[in-house]
């Protein structure tokens, strides 16, 4: 049975909660459950010196897939994100590599524009994103990433964006739902992905 890591973040700077933990605590609680896989997931802190030890830690026992979810002010819908960038840069960071070895990018060829397509279906606005920023968003898909090259895998992770979520608002609770609508959509997509692939993680 392939075994999944789903990730979000926790609040950060000026946001009193984290759009991506919301809905992954709330798919944790109200998921159906699936046969196909094992899920594992975990809630990162907003932090470099934190979240790569903590990543790496949780990469010390194989996962066949990495999805990792991240909120985004830029976004009105989902973004599933191509690329991953070697490249660090906050308020407080000087711009430099995350990794001195890894490579410039990383460009999954999963299918996301079909995987956009899926979701836009069952009614979960997403669209393709080349650019998931140089924050720990991006970082994580990289750190992820530069993992499964190591173990001679490819396409085995992917980073989502969600827009955030004002708890004030009255339709924060749908909002909530329809992003654990589409985590249990891709899930699903992903199961069939590593179904397909005749090379899982031992």
């Amino acid at each position: 049975m392939p075994r999944i890591l789903i990730t979000a973040f926790e609040p950060f700077l000026d946001y009193p909660t984290n759009a991506s933990m919301q809905i992954l605590q709330h798919w944790q609680e109200d998921r159906p459950g699936t046969e196909r896989s094992e899920i594992v997931t975990e809630i990162l802190p907003v932090n470099y010196q934190q979240t790569e030890p903590q990543l790496a830690q949780l990469h010390t026992a194989p996962f066949d897939f990495a999805l990792h979810l991240g909120q985004s002010h830029q976004c009105d819908r989902f973004h599933l994100e191509m690329v991953a960038l070697n490249l660090k840069h906050d308020h407080e960071t000087a711009v430099s590599p995350l990794s001195e070895s890894g490579p410039v990018a990383f460009t999954t060829t999963l299918p996301l524009t079909a995987w956009c397509e899926d979701l836009n279906a069952h009614d979960l606005p997403s669209r393709l994103s080349f650019h998931a920023g140089t924050y720990l968003c991006n970082a994580t898909y990289y750190w992820s990433s530069e993992t499964y090259l190591r173990r001679g895998q490819i396409d085995r992770s992917l980073f989502v964006h969600v827009p955030l979520i004002d708890m004030n608002s009255e339709d924060a609770q749908l909002q909530i739902r329809r992003g654990s609508r589409m985590l249990s959509r891709l899930v699903q997509l992903i199961e069939s992905h590593l179904e397909s692939d005749a090379s899982p993680l031992a």
